[in-house]
């Protein structure tokens, strides 16, 4: 019986696989004697003879699954859960630059009764970031700082592959992302399903050299080559947790309307009492007509706020009924799945 699945999903990496493979081995060997393990590699289509590479390693315990063309890291992460067979299943990066001494801390929790899923974070207040250019670790940071808010602040780093799973959790969740947008869809989803989430502090270590030079390739500015994650990030922030990113255009339209309801109000007030001279209703008449000709700017940004607050209003409710759909949907859903498989599994026995 394999007690852990190490899966690794690689596209093109002929230079490192057969390096990251093997201190993969050694170690699990050393630092985790008597425990069975295997090693997945996903070939997510690679062109450069990464296949290759790995068929020429003389390791028994190393299985290659391999996809006709790229898909995307979620569809290589989905195809190794598919293929796991461990009691624990540890996803990693290709290069390792989450060492792999983190793998029997991430299972710590799971073996202990403690998580049933465990993350690696970089960004947590204990964790550390080296070697990563400046500008992709600021925007990554405050990438999971947003999704963060999305999940009430339960965790500091959603977008990393560096993850230990009891197996029942991998094969109950229903996946579907081919990209790294899998990653927060199984947070998403496994907080459906009431499973327990925690997260180590981790070192982030870009070993790979050429792999900086490569973020971004073809592109003139890092930022353009990682708009599409960021507002991905802020997507699924919004699915999350509608609230928390309307919060700060709710709060200032809330403020607008505010201070110009008061200031329309105090115009009034002292207009009318200058008025009082000739009487009460003819000076409340002519502080209010006054006040909305000589205000009337005033008036309009406030009523404007008060429109724009009631779409941004409409929105949040609508995301929430949206939301809720969607959670009664998939649970719906993964139920049906639980009973055909327990339909078919009758069926064969």
């Amino acid at each position: 019986m394999t007690e852990i699945s190490l899966i690794i999903p690689a596209y093109n990496e002929a230079a490192i696989i057969q390096a990251t493979v093997s201190e993969l081995d050694i170690f699990m060997k050393n630092a985790m004697p008597g425990r069975s393990f295997e090693i997945i590699v996903v070939d997510d289509g690679s062109t450069d003879g990464m296949s290759d590479k790995l068929e020429a390693l003389d390791m028994p315990n190393l299985r290659v699954e391999r996809h006709a063309r790229n898909r995307g890291r979620g569809a290589g992460v989905r195809t190794g859960f598919a293929a796991a067979v461990g009691d624990y299943v540890v996803t990693l990066d290709s290069d390792l630059s989450y060492s792999p001494d983190h793998i029997p801390r991430m299972l710590a929790p799971l073996e202990e009764g403690k998580a049933d899923i465990v993350l690696a974070s970089a960004y947590h207040p204990d964790g550390v970031v080296r070697n990563v250019p400046w500008m992709r670790a600021k925007l990554s940071l405050y990438g999971n700082k947003v999704l963060s808010a999305g999940v009430r602040g339960q965790l500091h780093t959603l977008t990393c592959i560096v993850r230990a799973y009891r197996r029942e959790v991998v094969k109950k969740l229903e996946l579907v992302s081919d990209g790294k947008d899998l990653h927060i869809e199984i947070i998403q989803k496994a907080n459906l399903f009431g499973y327990r989430l925690a997260e180590i502090p981790a070192t982030l270590d870009w070993r790979d050299k050429s792999r900086a030079k490569r973020v971004g390739k073809g592109s003139s500015f890092p930022l353009f080559a990682l708009s599409g994650t960021i507002a991905s990030h802020l997507v699924y922030n919004y699915v999350l947790r509608p609230g928390a990113m309307l919060f700060l255009p709710v709060a200032a339209l809330s403020m607008i309307i505010f201070i110009g309801a008061m200031t329309l109000i105090g115009g009034w007030l002292i207009r009318t009492v200058g008025f009082m001279e000739h009487g009460f209703f003819y000076a409340v008449y002519y502080g209010l007509r006054e006040t909305l000709l000589q205000g009337s700017l005033t008036m309009t940004l406030t009523a404007g706020s008060a429109v724009v607050l009631l779409v941004f209003f409409a929105f949040y409710f609508q995301s929430l009924q949206s939301k809720k759909q969607f959670e009664e949907l998939y649970l719906l859903m993964a139920r049906m799945n639980d009973r055909l498989k327990d339909l078919e599994r009758d069926k064969t026995d």
